[in-house]
C-alpha cells in the first residue's frame, strides 16, 4: 500500500457503522479494512467495470468477496441505500471530487464523515466545501513518490474562514505541525513567484495577476509565522 493510501487508511474511523470507497480501482482500501478485521459495511464502487473487475478478483482470491459490496455506479449514485456512514473518495482531481459531491448530497448531513484525498485542484474542492455546508475538520499531508498530497477530513457542519492562499494550502492551523510543512510550503511558494513571474510578462488577466501576487505574499506570511513560532 503506498504512503497516500495508507494515510487514508490510518484515518478512517474503525468505529464507524459502514465505510465505502467511491473510486475503489484495485479494492485496496476495502480490502485491508476487512483483512484487518472490520466487520461493518463494506462498499466498493468504480464507475468502470475493468478496475471494479480488478478489485472483485483480488477479494476473491482472499476469499473475502462476500464481505464487500462491489457497485459499479458514477461517483455516490445509489451508496446511500448501503448503511454507511464514513466515504472515501481519493485519487482524483479536485474538479472531479466536487462534482462528485455537487450531484450527489445526501452525504451533506450530520454524522457522515469524508475523506477526501484531491490529487490535483485542491483549491476548488475547499473552496466547495467551505461554501456548502462541509467543515473540514483536519488535514494531512503525506509523501509518497516524491510529491506531497493533501487528505482532507470533513464532517457536517460551519466552516473555519480561508485565506485565499490557504484555499490552496489547507488551514495553517490544521498543517503546520505535520513534518512536511517546511518543504510543502516552500514548494507552493516557488509555484507561486513562477506564476507571478510569468504573468509580469503579459498584459492579460490583470484580475488573475492581482490575486496570484495576494496569495504568494499570503504565502511569506504564513511561513514567517511558522518560523516566528518554531
Amino acid at each position: 500500500m503506498s504512503n497516500r493510501l495508507d494515510c487514508i487508511y490510518n484515518i478512517i474511523p474503525k468505529d464507524s457503522r459502514g465505510v465505502a470507497d467511491i473510486g475503489t480501482d484495485h479494492g485496496i482500501i476495502p480490502i485491508r479494512l476487512i483483512q484487518e478485521g472490520y466487520t461493518r459495511t463494506v462498499v466498493a464502487s468504480d464507475l468502470r467495470e475493468g478496475p471494479l473487475s480488478k478489485a472483485i478478483h483480488a477479494a476473491e482470491e482472499l476469499d473475502i468477496s462476500d464481505r464487500i459490496s462491489f457497485v459499479l455506479t458514477n461517483g455516490l449514485q445509489g451508496i446511500e441505500k448501503y448503511d454507511i456512514d464514513t466515504i472515501v473518495i481519493a485519487g482524483m482531481g479536485g474538479e472531479t471530487i466536487t462534482a462528485i459531491l455537487d450531484e450527489d448530497y445526501w452525504c451533506c448531513a450530520p454524522g457522515y464523515t469524508l475523506i477526501l484525498q484531491p490529487m490535483t485542484q485542491s483549491q476548488i474542492l475547499r473552496f466547495w466545501l467551505i461554501n456548502n455546508e462541509f467543515r473540514i475538520g483536519r488535514e494531512f499531508l503525506i509523501k509518497d513518490e516524491n510529491k506531497i498530497y493533501n487528505v482532507i477530513l470533513v464532517e457536517y457542519g460551519e466552516s473555519l474562514s480561508y485565506s485565499d492562499a490557504e484555499l490552496f494550502t489547507g488551514k495553517y492551523e490544521q498543517i503546520k505541525e505535520n513534518d512536511l510543512f517546511p518543504e510543502y510550503m516552500d514548494q507552493m511558494i516557488h509555484k507561486f513567484e513562477v506564476r507571478v513571474k510569468g504573468q509580469s510578462l503579459s498584459s492579460n488577466d490583470s484580475g488573475n495577476k492581482n490575486l496570484n501576487r495576494t496569495i504568494l505574499s499570503q504565502l511569506y506570511e504564513m511561513k514567517e509565522r511558522f518560523l516566528h513560532e518554531s
